[in-house]
């Protein structure tokens, strides 16, 4: 059976602004010191489990180009969605195009986000094969994280009877919760972070679209049945609705498993994220560009070399520039750098800014 990889990329980012904006997304950006952008990672750390030919990535029009630049892979595998439909619509798109070219063979799918940091690229791709070997079985299969501490930025998987080392039954996928559920699921140790990265068969992923949310399985037999399927897409993609591939198959299914990830995993889902990447200065802070800080503690402070940022008597807090936006706020309201986004969007004095 054929293995394909299926990269989603069509995220905007919102919660690292200022660094990433409407035209420069996370998955377009670099962390942790390193030179590519993480989509360039993502890619390369697929080989040579998978075949360049084999690699698709599924990302929104504005990007595509760009993708296709930073990308040593074959200019029809880069995929662009006429608009955003959540990964419902991704991953039906990925389908559709897999099924068009394998002409109703069978393959497996690995679906995976762009914007995530995995190391060593040996046990992921131990992880995978293992995913892939239990996908044959018909099933669904995701990848888990055993989680290191309370966080309320994950959804959970919450898992059940062990079928193998390291596979598990999964009893529900949860939503991201309070600081007290957080820590009743990390002390009961049958709970994983979500990361996002799924593994099945394509026959068995469709079955599931035309059981549970037809209107895309209609869309998938569109574009393999249609004589110009690009056309195709372009004028019916918008038409389908946008929902997560969670809330649409995942939470309505039955006979999903977990495969334990053995690796480090870090899905650079806010600021505080760099914390893992970086090694904090004796107060705790990272740093990046020029700054002086002064009696600060455990904070985020980030910009360039044209600007130098101050800050004094400061205790837990995210201090970002980058461009011609600045962001301030304390460490424990992060997550609601998207308001900043949705206040400014639509307004022409911010156009630029966001």
């Amino acid at each position: 059976m054929k293995q394909y990889a299926v990269v989603m990329a069509g995220g905007r980012g919102e919660r690292f602004w200022p660094a990433g904006r409407v035209a420069t997304p996370k998955q377009l950006l670099s962390f942790g010191g390193a030179d590519k952008t993480m989509i360039e990672e993502s890619v390369q750390r697929l080989y040579p489990l998978f075949a360049p030919e084999n690699i698709l990535v599924v990302t929104g029009a504005d990007y595509a180009e760009e993708v296709k630049k930073l990308l040593s892979l074959p200019a029809e595998n880069i995929i662009s969605e006429p608009c955003r439909r959540n990964t419902s619509g991704c991953i039906a798109l990925a389908a559709a195009e897999i099924k068009r070219r394998e002409k109703g063979f069978n393959a497996m799918m690995t679906v995976l986000p762009a914007d995530h940091i995995i190391t060593p690229v040996s046990a992921f791709h131990d992880t995978l094969r293992k995913a892939q070997e239990q996908a044959l079985d018909d099933v669904l299969v995701t990848v888990g994280i055993i989680p290191t501490r309370p966080d309320t930025g994950y959804g959970y998987i919450n898992i059940g009877a062990t079928s193998a080392d390291g596979v598990f039954d999964v009893l529900a996928f949860k939503e991201k919760p309070d600081a007290l559920t957080a820590r009743e699921y990390f002390r009961s140790g049958n709970y994983r972070w979500n990361s996002g990265i799924f593994i099945w068969q394509l026959d068995v992923i469709i079955s599931k679209f035309r059981r549970h949310l037809s209107a895309w399985a209609k869309f998938i037999d569109g574009v393999c049945n249609s004589c110009d399927a690009e056309e195709f897409v372009k004028e019916n993609f918008s038409k389908n609705p946008s929902i997560s591939i969670d809330y649409s198959i995942l939470e309505k299914s039955s006979n999903i498993r977990c495969v334990d990830g053995n690796f480090y995993w870090n899905d650079m889902g806010s600021w505080s994220s760099l914390f893992e990447l970086d090694i904090p200065d004796a107060g705790g802070n990272v740093t990046r560009g020029k700054n002086i800080l002064i009696d600060t503690r455990n904070s985020v402070v980030c910009g360039d070399d044209s600007t130098l940022i101050g800050v004094i008597g400061m205790r837990d807090v995210a201090v970002i520039k980058s461009g011609n936006g600045i962001l301030v706020c304390p460490l424990s309201e992060e997550q609601r750098v998207r308001e900043i986004i949705k206040a400014a969007s639509g307004n022409p004095e911010y156009d630029g800014y966001i």
